[in-house]
C-alpha cells in the first residue's frame, strides 16, 4: 500500500479519502480508512509525505525524500525489468520456447509497453475490451500476412 501511494503522491496531491477511492478504482480492492490513515501518518513521520489542513481535510503531498526515493524505485524496478527480459529471452532463444518468444516481442515495441503500462491506471473492464480489441487487430493482421 505504501508504494501505491506514493505512485499515486508522484503524480498529484491527494486526501487519505481520495486514495481509498483511487485504489478502489485501480485495485478492485477498497481499503478502510482505519488502514489508510496509519500508513500516511507514519510516512509522513517518516518525513517521506506532508500532509496540509485544509479545513476538515489534509491533503498529502511528496517531500522532497519522498521524490527521492520514488526516483529510486523507479531506477530499481527498470534494472529488474532488464534483467528479468535478458532471462527471459535468453530462455526463449534456448528452449526454442514460442510463448515466451511472443511476450518478448513488446520488447521490441516501446509503444506497446506505454499502452500497458496505461492499462494499469484505467478500470479492469476497460483494459479487458481494449485487450481483446488490440489482439483480434494483431490476429487479423496477422492472417493477412
Amino acid at each position: 500500500m505504501k508504494l501505491f501511494v506514493l505512485k499515486q503522491l508522484s503524480k498529484e496531491s491527494m486526501t487519505g479519502y481520495d486514495f481509498i477511492k483511487k485504489c478502489e478504482k485501480i485495485m478492485g480492492y477498497r481499503p478502510s480508512a482505519g488502514s489508510i490513515y496509519p500508513i500516511l501518518h507514519g510516512m509522513e513521520k517518516d518525513g517521506i509525505i506532508y500532509g496540509i489542513r485544509e479545513g476538515r481535510r489534509k491533503i498529502y503531498s511528496l517531500t522532497p525524500k519522498g521524490k527521492k526515493f520514488v526516483n529510486e524505485i523507479n531506477e530499481m524496478r527498470e534494472e529488474f525489468y532488464e534483467k528479468l527480459r535478458a532471462i527471459l529471452s535468453a530462455m526463449a532463444e534456448s528452449f526454442d520456447e514460442m510463448e515466451l518468444k511472443k511476450f518478448m516481442i513488446i520488447r521490441e515495441y516501446p509503444e506497446l509497453m506505454k499502452i500497458i503500462s496505461l492499462l494499469g491506471e484505467i478500470d479492469k473492464e476497460k483494459a479487458r475490451r481494449i485487450l481483446k480489441k488490440a489482439y483480434r487487430e494483431m490476429k487479423n493482421e496477422s492472417n493477412r500476412n
